[in-house]
């Protein structure tokens, strides 16, 4: 269902809706939001509401979407650093251990992305996840062309997407790969909101959007 939002306030409290909701329901979901621009007014939302005790996240689980290969939480910019500076520490009573994101400075890749599978499995799948949208149309690091039906793994970086991610950085950064929650995680979420705000990205909000096959544009496949 395509819903249209007169501005990001007015979207990211539908988001906050949908997550309030949801805790009430089930106060140890696991929740999985995006790093980037596009979902920082729904952190600063949920954070109101958590402040002012609207939402309990004492008991909620948390996963990471993605994160750049070779970069950690010291990095501004970083996806670790994004969640963590303007969401999860900013909580009242979100338990650490109950956080679990990808080390994208990781020696063992292989070794992370089974970490993270499990971390899923265990808690019987992602409740609700908030997605943004890159501009060539990628979900998480899910770059066109990559395979739908697998788990967590390391994706080689779409050249879009290198082109794009200076915007996120204050220094320039030789960064060729991304670790990312894999297609078949992210559709198998029991609630999927994949937000696109700006008129660059209207274009993969589109419901004639040409796509043949599912792996050519991530965000129609979510």
């Amino acid at each position: 269902m395509l819903k249209k939002f007169q501005n990001d306030e007015t979207l990211a409290e539908a988001v906050s809706d949908q997550i309030e909701s949801l805790l009430q329901k089930k106060p140890d979901a696991l929740i999985c939001i995006a790093g980037g621009e596009t979902p920082l007014k729904t952190m600063a939302e949920l954070v109101r509401r958590n402040k002012k005790g609207k939402i309990d996240f004492s008991k909620a689980y948390f996963v990471g979407l993605d994160e750049w290969v070779g970069l950690g939480r010291e990095t501004k910019g970083s996806c670790r650093q994004t969640l963590y500076d303007y969401f999860y520490d900013q909580l009242d009573n979100v338990q650490p251990d109950h956080i679990c994101f990808f080390d994208g400075k990781a020696s063992d890749l292989d070794h992370e992305c089974k970490r993270i599978d499990t971390f899923i499995e265990e808690r019987g799948g992602i409740d609700f996840i908030l997605l943004g949208i890159g501009m060539n149309g990628h979900i998480g690091f899910n770059e066109p062309g990559v395979p739908v039906d697998v788990n967590a793994h390391v994706v080689d970086l779409d050249d879009v997407t290198k082109k794009v991610m200076s915007k996120y950085f204050d220094q320039d950064l030789p960064l060729t790969n991304g670790i990312s929650l894999g297609m078949k995680q992210i559709e198998q979420a029991k609630e999927i909101v994949v937000a696109a705000t700006g008129a660059k990205k209207s274009r993969n909000n589109r419901t004639d959007h040409p796509v043949r096959t599912n792996n050519e544009n991530p965000g129609n496949s979510a």
